[in-house]
């Protein structure tokens, strides 16, 4: 049974209207906690970018070199 809208089966009364339209039905649920568009943010930028480094192999001296002062270029602007 149904009336003007409201749903009286199931585990209680829904209102038909209010069930999601629009970011609701694209699965979009985190977009929505944030209050709009799911974005990086510049720390998430930042640890990606560490982990990228993390992961890289140097074969030679100068190339650990490098890639020990990117790390720790990075984990100082995860710091400030």
């Amino acid at each position: 049974m149904s009336k003007i809208g409201i749903q009286l089966r199931g585990s209680g009364a829904v209102r038909q209207g209010l069930r999601g339209g629009g970011i609701a039905q694209r699965g979009t649920g985190q977009a929505l906690k944030r209050g709009g568009k799911a974005r990086n943010t510049r720390r998430m930028n930042r640890l990606e970018e560490l982990g990228r480094v993390d992961a890289e192999r140097a074969y030679k001296k100068k190339g650990k070199r490098n890639l020990k002062a990117e790390k720790r270029r990075i984990v100082r602007e995860l710091k400030k």
